[in-house]
């Protein structure tokens, strides 16, 4: 039979309406681990955990409120406890972390129920799994029994006896069912007519729409034949809609129904009478939790997936087993092939000793022949070194004579600074001689101003004393002469205080001097630092000077410009033969500059870099370091090189020099270093500084620029650094090494010494703008010198103002002397007043005098001061000179003795070299004889030369010669059986191993996938359980309702019980519910009902049956059961019912088209109507 199409989707037991984690699906289910072909369709979800349920910490009494019901059944005994839960039981439950929050799952499923609409609208007729007709022949009491079903809701109706129940048990025996699970017989033979030896039924399915099952095979129908006979045989036919048989097997059957999920063996789905008298009326919480479980195929996937573990740990067992077989296996397979492999090689190996022997004589000779290439080696070798040490000899030779060049001019430049040096000590004598002078003079003059100041002091009592005695003798007269006397007092008091008035002016003249004589400091200052800067670019000048001067004296040197020890450095470094790859260096001697305008700032940006070295990797650098030590090198960078070169670097327009673009770098090594170390790629070079600063700050920044240089506007020689960093834009500046001679090769020597030529002119020329700037400070100086000589002057007229002033008052006291008449004493008092006046005016001035001449001299001796420390600093700057020059005479003598010992080790080389090579020559010819020798016997042996493998050699082959005979003796006493059983043997063996090793393989492959499979099934199988709990629950409430009832449903998974509780009387708010034992019969019916519909809801099979669900109802309850059956199977829409009632339906429900009522009468009665 073909295979089965693929399977459709069900509609979910409730509507996949919510958003989050609780998407609900209907999916198929399949288990491998039988041997039907039995597949059920199951619902999942990826919703969260849920709470444990939590009737099991309520109370189970049906307290009551009201005086009527005071009576309380006692609770149900608890079930024993269940054994300790298997290792498959836990990874199943997971700890029921799953059920822990049903009141959020009992919300959302809440909200599913009320989404959906109270009204689906029309029923609709479903295209397929729809049973249209079932067909009974000598069945249980019928002849023929043909009952036409509808699509839809099926009441049939009949009295006891009449062939109600025998509907269900044909249905579900025709479509595969098993007899125990009808309740009405043991085996198929009692479901045979009595008085008939055989029976059969016939089941009429609907195959229409897109999802039917093979249509193309079957058609728009499949009709389920099924006969058996009171002998027990059995068997089924399918046939198409034209009444073709497609198959004869059971296991299509099944194939049918698991398709169309019409689950007759399941209690719930097919509930025969004795099934809903027991679940309607009768269950215990254990039994209708078992019910529940079987309905909703949980109990089902639970024993597939317990299947599944059991195999898996059959597998795993078998898998331990395997891995001891395969071991087994491959030793015995290893040992067979062994021996087979010992068995080939018998012939061979004879055949292979000869080879070997022939092997052994003439690898011999291949032995001498090495040896004999070697002395001829060695003669080339020592040919080599005489060649190598004459080259030497003359290297060496000429490097003497460029080094005795060198002391030569060393020694001259030293003894030329040495006849300076009495020149430069005279003139530090001289200086300071001078200023010793002056500081004696200085003394000198202050013990003279102590003297006279000590001399005014006194001269100054005196005056004051005579002013006191002429004033008492005037105020004697004046009481004598009256009031004339008095006014040429007053005259004389005027003249007085006239003096007094100069004398105040002479003090503020006196400190207006302190003022000018700041601003004489001032500008002796700027004229100080005028002549530092001026000095400071003489040396510039001087350096600029020494820098050219060197660049052509050191045309042919081309490490002028590195420390003195890198020439023996290198020298190092090429005998040292321990280098992985030689270092490559100084890096300046590897680059040339084309642009030697800028030689001076790339050589300041560049930095130690240039003396650097670059080696290929750590070890390298190491050697190359400890050789640097020795030498007392110490700034000489070592680099590690990139090991792949630098390509597609991103470069600006080509519109800009950059520094690589103006240097020639002979190696790509040393241009990846400055690439990755100095960004010479994307640094330009421009020379303006205005239009580098429009450049880089005015717009958007060039592409691929980093930085900018240029040179200095003021400074010749200097350089400006421009970069802008987003909005940071930074100039900074670059202050060449003049005493740093070049490093960097140039494109042309000559220009290069012009261009140094033209900074050389150029700094004069700023030396001579600075010299004349100094110049004019000091005719600043020199106008401040006359603006004191001036006030000097004025200082003068104030001292004559002053003699006039006091002429005035001796005239006046002359005057006065008249009205004193031949009284001479006041007269002489005004003498000697007038003599010590002069005398105290006079040892003033001598005051004034002596502090104007020291302060003068302590200018002068400042001025000698500084002459003498610059004599002394220029002597010592001579010193330092003549030191450096004899430092580089040592280093040169030095240098000459270590490269005269280097000569002279030279040929002594070269003696050696001749002496080894005379050595080789006759021990060459020696060996010649011995090879001659080896090569008659080898031919004894093997006429033919024999070839000899790469990398084998005399003691090797020999060792395999002994090796291969012994393995001959032994093989011979070891073989006992036939070449045929052995290659058979060892043939069967590998056969063996590889066939197990591909079984222990595919095992572990399928227990690893049945692992995978097991815990995602079990993780959907407790989605599903918590799922169609919450479902449950909920539309039991909600179906309830519709009579106003209340209750609750208590779903334990973890004690395997369902309980109901359940109020009548819904205004009873504070009552939680009443066991089922204390409700009616009718009220039981009703709940169990409610209870049915509610599991039905949650179920996907397309088929409900139902045998006598109102046989213990009232009126009342009968017709809501009715009622509520007929609303809930139009709400699942699609689905079919056959409902089984002994009592009327008209009258007690709302009938419409879609409700088909079937009528039975008593075969008994059919039998007597026939006759």
């Amino acid at each position: 039979m073909p295979a089965a199409t693929s399977k459709r989707s069900r509609r979910a037991a409730f509507d996949d309406d919510e958003e989050g984690n609780d998407e609900v699906a209907v999916v198929q289910a399949t288990s491998s681990l039988r041997n039907e072909s039995q597949r059920k369709k199951a619902r999942i979800s990826n919703a969260g955990p849920s709470k444990n349920s939590a009737w099991a910490s309520r109370q189970e009494s049906a307290a009551s409120s009201d005086n009527d019901e005071d009576m309380q059944e006692p609770e149900e005994p608890e079930e024993p406890a269940g054994p300790a839960a298997t290792q498959y039981e836990m990874m199943r439950d997971a700890g029921f972390r799953h059920l822990e929050n049903t009141d959020l799952d009992d919300q959302r499923a809440t909200q599913r129920l009320k989404s959906r609409p109270h009204m689906l609208g029309e029923n609709q007729v479903a295209l397929n799994a729809i049973i249209e007709s079932i067909t009974c022949y000598n069945f249980m009491c019928h002849t023929r029994l043909h009952v036409p079903l509808g699509p839809l809701l099926n009441f049939i109706v009949g009295e006891n006896g009449s062939g109600k129940s025998a509907i269900l048990t044909a249905i579900t025996l025709c479509l595969g069912g098993k007899a125990s699970a009808t309740n009405r017989g043991g085996s198929l033979r009692s479901f045979v007519k009595e008085g008939e030896d055989h029976a059969s039924l016939v089941v009429q399915i609907k195959n229409q729409g897109t999802d039917a099952y093979k249509p193309d095979l079957y058609g728009e129908s499949i009709t389920v034949e099924r006969h058996f006979s009171k002998s027990g045989s059995s068997g089924f036919k399918l046939k198409a809609s034209g009444g073709r048989i497609i198959s004869t097997k059971k296991g299509d059957v099944d194939d049918i129904v698991e398709y169309y999920c019409l689950q007759v063996d399941n209690p719930l789905n097919v509930l025969s009478q004795d099934n809903a008298r027991q679940f309607l009326n009768a269950a215990t919480p254990v039994s209708k939790y078992k019910y529940f479980v079987q309905g909703t195929q949980l109990e089902q996937l639970d024993q597939d997936y317990q299947l599944l573990q059991e195999t898996l740990e059959a597998n795993e067992t078998r898998l331990l087993a395997f891995q001891e077989n395969i071991t087994y296996l491959k030793e015995k397979s290893e040992k067979a092939v062994k021996l087979r492999d010992t068995l080939t090689k018998n012939a061979e190996m004879r055949r292979q000793s000869k080879v070997y022997s022939n092997q052994l004589a003439w690898a011999q000779v291949m032995e001498q022949e090495g040896l004999l290439q070697q002395k001829e080696n060695a003669i080339l070798a020592a040919q080599e070194d005489i060649n190598r040490m004459e080259v030497a000899i003359v290297e060496k030779t000429e490097f003497l004579e460029t080094i005795d060049n060198k002391v030569q001019e060393a020694e001259e430049s030293f003894n030329n600074l040495s006849q300076e040096e009495d020149q430069f000590k005279e003139q530090e004598e001289e200086a300071k001689t001078k200023f010793n002078d002056a500081r004696a003079s200085i003394e000198k003059t202050h013990t003279q101003e102590r003297d006279i100041h000590q001399r005014l002091t006194n001269a100054s009592q005196k005056v004051k004393d005579y002013e006191k005695k002429i004033h008492e003798e005037e105020r004697r007269l004046e009481e004598v002469n009256g009031g004339a006397l008095a006014e040429k007092q007053k005259e004389l008091e005027e003249a007085k205080r006239a003096i007094d008035d100069i004398r105040e002016s002479q003090k503020s003249h006196a400190e207006h001097s302190s003022h000018i004589t700041n601003e004489l400091n001032e500008a002796q200052k700027k004229v100080q630092g005028s002549e530092e800067l001026a000095s400071q670019k003489r040396q510039e000048v001087s350096a600029a000077e020494l820098r050219l001067r060197t660049l052509s004296q050191n045309r042919s040197d081309p490490l002028a410009g590195f420390e003195p020890r890198v020439p023996q450095l290198l020298r190092l470094i090429d005998s040292d033969s321990g280098f992985s790859q030689k270092p490559i260096g100084p890096i300046g001697t590897l680059i040339q500059l084309t642009k030697p305008k800028w030689s001076a700032i790339l050589e300041k940006i560049f930095g130690s870099v240039l003396s650097g070295f670059i080696v290929a990797s750590r070890p390298d650098q190491v050697r190359l370091s400890s050789h640097m030590d020795r030498q007392g090198i110490r700034n000489c960078p070592i680099f590690i090189g990139s090991r792949s070169a630098l390509n597609n670097l991103r470069e600006p327009d080509e519109k800009f020099d950059t520094i690589l673009r103006v240097l020639r770098i002979d190696d790509p090594r040393v241009r990846d270093q400055l690439v990755i170390t100095q960004n010479i790629e994307q640094t330009i070079l421009i020379e303006d500084r205005e239009e580098a600063q429009r450049v880089m700050f005015d717009g958007q920044q060039p592409e691929n620029v980093t930085a900018c240089l240029s040179f200095h506007d003021k400074k010749r020689g200097h350089g400006l650094r421009l970069t802008r960093r987003g909005a940071n834009m930074s100039t900074s500046p670059i202050g060449p090494n003049f005493d740093q001679k070049s490093r960097m090769k140039s494109d042309d020597v000559d220009s290069q010494i012009d261009f140094f030529k033209e900074n050389l002119e150029q700094l004069r020329t700023e030396f001579r703008d600075l010299d004349m700037s100094r110049r004019t400070l000091q005719q600043a100086a020199q106008r401040c010198t006359q603006a004191i000589n001036q006030h000097k002057k004025q200082g003068a007229n104030f001292e004559k103002e002053l003699r006039n002033a006091q002429a005035r008052v001796t005239h006046i006291e002359e005057e006065l002397d008249k009205f004193e008449g031949a009284d001479n004493k006041l007269q002489g008092y005004k003498n000697d007043l007038q003599e010590a006046q002069i005398q105290k005016d006079h040892y003033g001035n001598q005051f004034g005098e002596l502090a104007m001449q020291k302060q003068e001299m302590n200018k002068e001796a400042e001025s000698l001061n500084e002459v003498f420390k610059k004599a002394k600093l220029a002597s010592q700057d001579h010193k330092a000179k003549i030191s450096k020059a004899e430092d580089r005479v040592k280093r040169f003598k030095a240098t000459r003795q270590v490269a005269l010992v280097e000569k002279n080790q030279a040929y002594e080389n070269l003696a050696l070299a001749k002496a080894g090579k005379d050595d080789a020559e006759r021990s060459k010819e020696r060996q010649a004889e011995v090879v001659a020798d080896y090569t008659r016997q080898a031919s004894a042996v093997a006429p033919e030369r024999a070839y000899i493998p790469e990398g084998e050699s005399v003691r090797s082959i020999e060792r395999k010669f002994e090796s291969i005979r012994e393995q001959l003796r032994k093989i011979r006493n070891q073989l006992g059986a036939s070449d045929e059983d052995i290659q058979n043997r060892a043939t069967q063996a590998i056969q063996e191993y590889r066939e197990a090793k591909k079984s222990h393989k595919n095992l572990t492959s399928l227990v690893d996938e049945l692992k995978k499979a097991l815990m995602d099934r079990l993780r959907k199988w407790r989605t599903f359980q918590r799922l169609i709990s919450a479902h449950a629950r909920c539309n039991f409430n909600y179906l309830l309702s519709e009579r106003g009832f209340r209750g609750e449903l208590f779903l334990d998974h973890k004690a395997k019980r369902l309980q109901v509780q359940v109020e009548p009387d819904e205004t009873r708010k504070t009552s939680s519910g009443r066991n089922t034992k204390t409700l009616s019969g009718g009220e039981k019916s009703f709940s169990s009902i409610c209870l049915l519909l509610a599991i039905w809801d949650a179920m996907g099979s397309p088929l409900r049956c139902l045998d006598e669900f109102d046989v213990f109802m009232d009126n009342v309850n009968r017709a809501i059961s009715t009622n509520m059956l007929i609303t809930t199977a139009r709400r699942s829409v699609g689905k079919q019912f056959i409902l089984i009632t002994p009592n009327a339906i008209e009258g007690r429900a709302k009938i419409d088209k879609d409700v088909k009522i079937i009528r039975l009468t008593d075969p008994r009665q059919r039998l007597i109507t026939d006759h």
